[in-house]
C-alpha cells in the first residue's frame, strides 16, 4: 500500500527528532533528552540516505489523488527534507567555530543550560547526556580537523571568540550551564544525583571541550582572516552561499537582487525615521541615530523587562481583534540564562515544550545592552512574542489534526518573514505607546533590511569583517558592540538573516492580493487563519494556499 503525505511526514518527522535530539529537548518532545546528535561523518550519511529514501517515497505519490491538505503535507514535507539535503552539502560544521549559541559546542550548552528537570527520570537523563556530551564535543572537533584538510577554515576573530567562551565555561569545576536546572523539588535522589552529574561533567564535557579549545587553537594559525570571512573565500563558495540562500528563504533569489531590495528598503525607512524624528526635535538622520543608540540600555534591565512584559500584554489583550480562535496561553517573560546572555544574544522566543513543563517565552537580555532594549523595545516584543512568534508557533501547537511535522517544526523564512511582518501589524493594531517607540520600531526594520545588505556584501560580494560592519553602523541605530555580535552571527549563519525581510514582503504581498481579489469578502483575522493555521510553510507553497483562499 502507497504511503500517504502525512504518514511520510510522520516518518520524516519521527527519524529528524531522533537525529536532533538537542532540537526535540528545546521543543519539549519526550524521549530524546539523554541523547545527543551523531555529529560524525558517518551519522551525517547515515542521516543524508534516510532523507534521500523519503524524498525518493514522495516522487512516488500521485498529486491528482490528493485533497488541498494533503498537498499542502507533501510540500513541507519536501521543502524540509530538501533543507536537510542543503545543509548537509554546506556542512558548515567543518568551518565554524564561534562562542554563539547557534553551532557547536555552545549549543549544547545553551540546551543544557535551559533543561526542565521535572521528574527523577528527567534528571537521570540529564546525567546520561552529560556522559555522551563528550562524544559530540569530539566529533565537532574532528569535522572541523576534516574541513581544515578539505581547506575549509573557520573566521580567526571568531575563533578567539571560542577559545576564550570556552576557557571561560572551564573556569569553574561545574560549569555554571551544567549546574543551572535544578532537580525535582522534594526528591530524595537530590544528593546522589548531583555527584553523577558532577562527575560526568568532569569526565566527559569538561575533558571534551578542554580538547576542542586545543582544536582551535590549532586551527587558529590557518584561519581565515576577518578579511575574508565570507562564503565566498571557500573553493566553491559561492555554490554554497546559493544554497544557502535557497534553504532560508524557501525562493530562487539571488544575491545580486536581495542586496539591491536591501538598499531600496533602508533609503525608504531612513526617510520616514527623518521624518518621525522631526516631530521630537532630532533635527537630521545623524541625531535620530544618536538618540535610538542612546536609549539602548539607558533603563535598568529589570525595569526593562518588565516593560517588555508590559507591551505583550497589552498587545495579548488586543489579540483576538486580529486573530481568530484558538489563542494561546499568554508568553513568559523571563532573563535568559547567563550562558546565553552573556554571548550578546538578542531578546529571542522560544514555544512552550510540548510536554509542558515549560510555557512559550520572551528570553530577554538583562546582561548586555542588545536590540530590544531602548526605543525598540516594544517592536522586538511584538515580534517575539505577540502578535509575533508566540501567537503563531503556541497558536499552531493547539492545531491537534495537523501532522507534527507541520506543528513544530519552523521554517526560517516563515517565522522571521511573520515575526517582522507583526511589529507592522503592531502599528496597525495602535500597540505603540508614542513616537520613540515608533522610531525604536524603525531601528529594528532598519537592521533587518540591512541585514540583506551586510549578508549578501559579507558572502557574495567579498566585504570584510570591518567593512560589513562600517556599513552596517552607519545605516542601523543600535550600540556598535551589539552590531559586531551581528555581523559574527551572519558569518557563523550564512542566508539566515535574509529570511525576515523576504518573509514580510511575501506575507505583505500575498495579503494585498487578497484583498483586491476579494474586497468586501476579505477579512484580516481570516486572512491571518489562512496563513498560519497550516504551519510553518515554504513561500512557494503558502502563496498556492493564499491564492486559493476564498476569503471563508
Amino acid at each position: 500500500m502507497v504511503a500517504s503525505p502525512r504518514d511520510l511526514a510522520d516518518r520524516f518527522h519521527q527519524a529528524w527528532l531522533a537525529a536532533n535530539p538537542l532540537e526535540a529537548s528545546t521543543l519539549g518532545v519526550p524521549g530524546y533528552d539523554h541523547q545527543v546528535p551523531d555529529a560524525s561523518e558517518a551519522g551525517t550519511a547515515a542521516w543524508r540516505a534516510q532523507v534521500e529514501a523519503v524524498l525518493a517515497d514522495t516522487r512516488a505519490l500521485d498529486p491528482a489523488a490528493m485533497d488541498a491538505d494533503d498537498m499542502v503535507t507533501l510540500g513541507v514535507l519536501t521543502e524540509h527534507a530538501e533543507q536537510e539535503l542543503l545543509a548537509m552539502e554546506t556542512a558548515a560544521e567543518e568551518y565554524t567555530a564561534t562562542a554563539m549559541p547557534f553551532a557547536g559546542p555552545a549549543v549544547l550548552l545553551a540546551v543544557l543550560a535551559r533543561s526542565v528537570l521535572a521528574s527523577p527520570q528527567a534528571a537521570g537523563d540529564y546525567v546520561t547526556r552529560l556522559a555522551a556530551a563528550g562524544t559530540y564535543i569530539d566529533q565537532l572537533s574532528d569535522r572541523l580537523r576534516a574541513g581544515a584538510a578539505r581547506g575549509r577554515l573557520p573566521v580567526a576573530p571568531l575563533v578567539v571568540q571560542a577559545i576564550a567562551w570556552a576557557e571561560s565555561i572551564l573556569s569553574s569545576p561545574v560549569p555554571e550551564a551544567v549546574a543551572a536546572p535544578g532537580p525535582p523539588g522534594g526528591w530524595d535522589g537530590e544528593s546522589a544525583w548531583r555527584a553523577a552529574r558532577d562527575a560526568a561533567a568532569q569526565a566527559s564535557v569538561i575533558p571534551a571541550l578542554g580538547r576542542w579549545i586545543a582544536e582551535l587553537r590549532v586551527l587558529l594559525t590557518r584561519s581565515r582572516p576577518g578579511a575574508e570571512a565570507g562564503l565566498c573565500f571557500l573553493d566553491g563558495g559561492d555554490d554554497l552561499y546559493s544554497r544557502a540562500i535557497r534553504l532560508h528563504t524557501t525562493l530562487p533569489l539571488s544575491a545580486g537582487e536581495l542586496h539591491r531590495t536591501g538598499l531600496e528598503h533602508v533609503e525608504a525607512l531612513e526617510a520616514r525615521a527623518v521624518e518621525l524624528g522631526a516631530s521630537l526635535g532630532l533635527r537630521d538622520l545623524a541625531s535620530v541615530h544618536t538618540a535610538l543608540r542612546a536609549s539602548a540600555g539607558a533603563v535598568p534591565a529589570q525595569r526593562s523587562m518588565e516593560a517588555a512584559r508590559g507591551a505583550v500584554e497589552r498587545a495579548e489583550a488586543r489579540a483576538g481583534d486580529v486573530f481568530p480562535p484558538p489563542l494561546p496561553a499568554s508568553c513568559a517573560v523571563r532573563a535568559m540564562p547567563p550562558v546565553v546572555a552573556a554571548s550578546g544574544v538578542a531578546p529571542h522566543y522560544t514555544p512552550p515544550r510540548l510536554d509542558g513543563s515549560r510555557p512559550g517565552t520572551y528570553w530577554f537580555n538583562t546582561e548586555l545592552p542588545t536590540a530590544g532594549t531602548g526605543w525598540d523595545l516594544e517592536g522586538v516584543a511584538f515580534h517575539e512574542a505577540v502578535p509575533g512568534h508566540h501567537l503563531q508557533l503556541s497558536r499552531v501547537q493547539l492545531l491537534t489534526t495537523l501532522p507534527e511535522l507541520q506543528q513544530v517544526r519552523h521554517l526560517t523564512v516563515f517565522g522571521e518573514g511573520w515575526g517582522l511582518y507583526a511589529e507592522q501589524l503592531a502599528e496597525e493594531m495602535g500597540l505603540y505607546t508614542g513616537t520613540e517607540g515608533l522610531l525604536g520600531a524603525i531601528a529594528a526594520s532598519l537592521m533587518r533590511a540591512g541585514r540583506l545588505v551586510v549578508d549578501t556584501g559579507i558572502h557574495a560580494l567579498g566585504w570584510s569583517r570591518d567593512e560589513a560592519l562600517a556599513w552596517y553602523v552607519a545605516h542601523v541605530p543600535m550600540p556598535e558592540s551589539f552590531l559586531a555580535r551581528e555581523i559574527d552571527r551572519y558569518i557563523v549563519m550564512p542566508g539566515q538573516a535574509l529570511s525576515y525581510l523576504t518573509g514580510k514582503l511575501e506575507l505583505l504581498a500575498l495579503r494585498e492580493d487578497a484583498r483586491a481579489r476579494l474586497g468586501d469578502r476579505f477579512s484580516l483575522p481570516a486572512f491571518h487563519a489562512a496563513v498560519l493555521d497550516h504551519g510553518s510553510l515554504p513561500m512557494p507553497v503558502l502563496r498556492r494556499l493564499v491564492t486559493a483562499w476564498d476569503g471563508a
